[in-house]
């Protein structure tokens, strides 16, 4: 096996194990707690009924300021542990929805592990039946075609566990804020990932916005940034190459990308249209995007804040042709030469910059992994 493949297989499932850890939990405890407190509210509701009865005994056998007096602690009593119950009720609802979270987190994220596992058993089978291919010399254009596509399906199914775990997280700090008191939840994952607007250090041209809720104009709140892998980057030797229009030949780190580049470049000239997944018509940003990297055989998330997917790029000196540079409203593509191609109005080719018209920068993000 190469090294580019153990290292694939060594850290294929690292996100989801991650995860996993935690996601975990121990249902058996969860349910014996939530037993046991419906056990305790029982108990105090019928200490309530007890002393509520007492107080009315009370009342109809005497009278006078020392009954009043009795009667009025009694009904204080009565008030605070009826506070307690309903408080009691609302802790139990509240362990029984976030059971119920974690639970369907688990076996999302078990579901996306499995498929995960599949997809290397079915690669390795692939690599092994290479060694078959005749003339030899071919097996390694063939072998480096199994690893590209095993890595963009690691890529892809990873960013779907970071998100089913997000969600879950949210859900439960949702949870806990309601509990709490909280008028709104703060994600766990914006504590962490906000993007500070320093970071929105360059000048540029101001894109086109996104078809997708929040539009163009966005980036008044704070953008929570994806749990991904770090993309991997590629071996000597193993780019394909791409002309740029100015003549310059560039590398992109795989064929997929090489073929987004191309496609997206066949567009310039294109008017903006907002909305727009027409090439040749109109295209809005993501659609620029997303219609370039399904001709080169990858789907992407309609919108652009959404195609933060695959594996994200660390620095802007590590981008690649066929990187996205991703905004709350705003997508664009890497191309090379420290430009970037995106749908302007009409699609026209930029310098790579963070900024654009005020909304949040989110990231690089490679696509293949």
């Amino acid at each position: 096996m190469t090294e580019h493949a153990e290292l694939l297989v060594r850290h294929g499932l690292d996100t989801t194990n991650q995860f996993a850890q935690k996601l975990r939990h121990d249902p058996v405890a969860i349910s014996g707690a939530r037993d046991a407190h419906v056990a305790l509210q029982t108990s105090v509701g019928r200490t309530r009924d007890h002393a509520s009865a007492q107080r009315v005994n009370l009342t109809s056998a005497s009278s006078g300021a020392t009954t009043d007096r009795a009667t009025a602690t009694s009904q204080s009593l009565e008030k605070e542990v009826q506070d307690l119950l309903d408080e009691s009720a609302e802790i139990e609802s509240a362990v029984a929805e976030a059971a119920e979270t974690l639970h369907v987190g688990e076996i999302k994220n078990d579901q996306v592990r499995d498929r995960i596992i599949k997809e290397i058993a079915a690669s390795m089978k692939a690599l092994e039946a290479v060694k078959t291919i005749q003339p030899p010399e071919s097996r390694a254009a063939a072998s480096r075609d199994i690893l590209m596509k095993l890595q963009t399906k690691i890529s892809q199914l990873t960013g779907q566990a970071a998100t089913f775990s997000e969600q879950t997280i949210n859900q439960l700090t949702d949870i806990g804020t309601r509990l709490g008191g909280g008028e709104q939840a703060t994600s766990a994952s914006s504590a962490s990932t906000k993007v500070g607007s320093s970071f929105n250090s360059n000048s540029g041209y101001t894109g086109g916005g996104d078809s997708g809720g929040g539009g163009g104009g966005g980036g008044g709140g704070a953008v929570h940034k994806p749990r991904l892998p770090v993309a991997i980057p590629p071996q000597p030797g193993s780019g394909v190459a791409i002309n740029l229009p100015g003549g310059k030949q560039v590398m992109a780190p795989n064929e997929t990308a090489a073929k987004a580049v191309r496609a997206a470049l066949s567009q310039l000239g294109v008017p903006y249209v907002w909305g727009g997944t027409a090439r040749g018509v109109g295209l809005d940003c993501s659609g620029l995007t997303m219609t370039s990297y399904q001709d080169a055989g990858l789907q992407l998330p309609r919108t652009a804040a959404q195609q933060t997917v695959g594996a994200e790029v660390p620095s802007i000196d590590q981008l690649l042709p066929g990187d996205l540079v991703v905004w709350s409203g705003h997508v664009a593509m890497v191309i090379g030469d420290g430009q970037m191609i995106e749908a302007g109005d009409p699609v026209q080719i930029s310098k790579i910059r963070t900024t654009n018209a005020g909304q949040q920068f989110i990231g690089f993000y490679r696509p293949t992994g």
